[in-house]
C-alpha cells in the first residue's frame, strides 16, 4: 500500500502544481489592471482640462455680456453736463432771460437747477462765478418756490426791488433779479 499512497501522493502534488499554475495565469490580469490606472489619470486629466477651458469661455462669455448690459443701461449723463450725486448739470455759456432758460432746460429734459438739500447746497454756493440762473422764483402768495413746486424753506434770497422775482447764483448767494435780466443757467436732471 505505500506503493499506491506515493502514487496518490504524486497525483495530488502534481494537482497542487497545476493548481498553482492556475493562480499564476490569473495574477497577469492584475498587471493589465495596473496600466489601466496608469492610462486613467491621462484620460481624467483630459477631461478636467476641457471642463477648465469650458467653464473659462462661459465667464469670459458672461462677464463680457454683463458689462455690454450694464453700459446700455447704467445711466449716464450726456456729453458736457457734469455728474454729482445721482443728477447730472450743465452750465449754459448763452444767456438768456429766466423764462427761455427754464425752456432751453426742459427742451433737454431737465429743469433750472433746484438744489434740494445742504449738499447741493453747499456745492453750488461754492462757485464764484458772476451770475447763473436757478429754478428759483418769487411767488407773490407762497413766497420763494423752486421749479419743481417745492417751497424754499432754507434759502436767503437778496433782493433790492419788488419787481425782482427769479433768483440767480451769484458770488455764492442767491440774488433777487428781474427775470428780463440775460444770464446763463444751470440746467438739472436726474440720472434715476
Amino acid at each position: 500500500m505505500e506503493g499506491s499512497r506515493s502514487e496518490t501522493s504524486a497525483a495530488d502534488v502534481s494537482e497542487e502544481v497545476t493548481y498553482t499554475s492556475v493562480k499564476f495565469s490569473q495574477a497577469s490580469p492584475p498587471r493589465a489592471k495596473a496600466s489601466q490606472k496608469k492610462r486613467a489619470p491621462r484620460v481624467w486629466s483630459a477631461v478636467v482640462l476641457g471642463l477648465t477651458i469650458s467653464f473659462g469661455i462661459l465667464s469670459i462669455s458672461l462677464a463680457i455680456a454683463l458689462v455690454w448690459k450694464m453700459s446700455d443701461s447704467y445711466p449716464r449723463c450726456p456729453e458736457e453736463w457734469v455728474a454729482y450725486r445721482g443728477s447730472c448739470y450743465s452750465f449754459s455759456k448763452e444767456e438768456k432771460d429766466w423764462n427761455s432758460s427754464q425752456l432751453s432746460c426742459w427742451s433737454q429734459g431737465a429743469h433750472l437747477l433746484v438744489i434740494s438739500d445742504t449738499w447741493e447746497m453747499d456745492l453750488f454756493k461754492r462757485i464764484q462765478t458772476e451770475r447763473f440762473w436757478i429754478g428759483l422764483r418769487n411767488s407773490t402768495t407762497s413766497g420763494w418756490i423752486w421749479a419743481d413746486g417745492s417751497v424754499s424753506n432754507y434759502t436767503k434770497v437778496l433782493f433790492n426791488s419788488r419787481v425782482q422775482h427769479c433768483a440767480v447764483l451769484m458770488k455764492g448767494q442767491f440774488r433777487a433779479s428781474s427775470c428780463e435780466f440775460r444770464a446763463p443757467w444751470i440746467c438739472e436732471k436726474s440720472l434715476r
